[in-house]
């Protein structure tokens, strides 16, 4: 039971970092058509360390900035097993205002020990989406890991799969590939026993 109220507060922690005054995306500056890492300031990365459980949990905030009118924008978390797709055990959706150019806020809430489990919410606007994992991830700890993060701003494409984040899991040796590399040749994911990977989409 504490592990689900620490989950349930480390992604409220993350909801107060979306939505409180001071946290705005419109003061966020990051080129038109990307999205990136968000940069937190110390105040905001304080109540990050207070609400999560050190060396458990992993918050990640990205920020959005779309020129151009998007229907949607999807986040979700892929699980890989030696290369082939399993699951997809949190998924999120928000409708955007296709009439305007928007900017909002991304929030993931990884907690990792014993098992895996993700939050996802978007706020954009006056709009927030949010969706929990219902089911736990297994991986065997004594898997050699290695986590990824893309936190250069990324440019947003009409229809184009976003990484944004990679855990890789193997025996043995363990070799790393950028983002880039991993998107343009997704094969080189059966190199990996699991690999939990988070993607966005943004669609007109």
């Amino acid at each position: 039971m504490w592990k689900q109220k620490a989950f349930i507060l480390t992604f409220a922690a993350a909801l107060i970092l979306l939505c409180v005054a001071g946290c705005s995306t419109d003061d966020v500056e990051i080129p038109q058509n990307t999205i990136k890492l968000s940069d937190l300031n110390a105040d905001q990365q304080d109540i990050v360390d207070l609400m999560t459980i050190p060396n458990a949990q992993e918050v990640l905030i990205f920020d959005f900035n779309t020129e151009e009118a998007f229907n949607n924008v999807e986040f979700w978390v892929e699980i890989h097993r030696n290369g082939k797709l399993s699951d997809q055990p949190a998924r999120v959706m928000t409708i955007l205002d296709k009439t305007d150019s928007q900017s909002g806020r991304l929030a993931v809430v990884i907690t990792q020990k014993p098992n895996y489990r993700w939050m996802l919410s978007v706020v954009t606007g006056g709009t927030r989406s949010s969706h929990a994992s219902t089911a736990e991830v297994e991986v065997d700890s004594a898997l050699a890991r290695a986590t990824g993060i893309t936190e250069e701003a990324v440019t947003i494409e009409d229809g184009k799969e976003i990484i944004l984040y990679t855990a890789l899991f193997t025996t043995g040796g363990l070799t790393v590939y950028d983002h880039k590399t991993i998107q343009e040749r997704p094969e080189l994911l059966s190199e990996y026993t699991f690999a939990h990977v988070i993607k966005c989409k943004f669609t007109k």
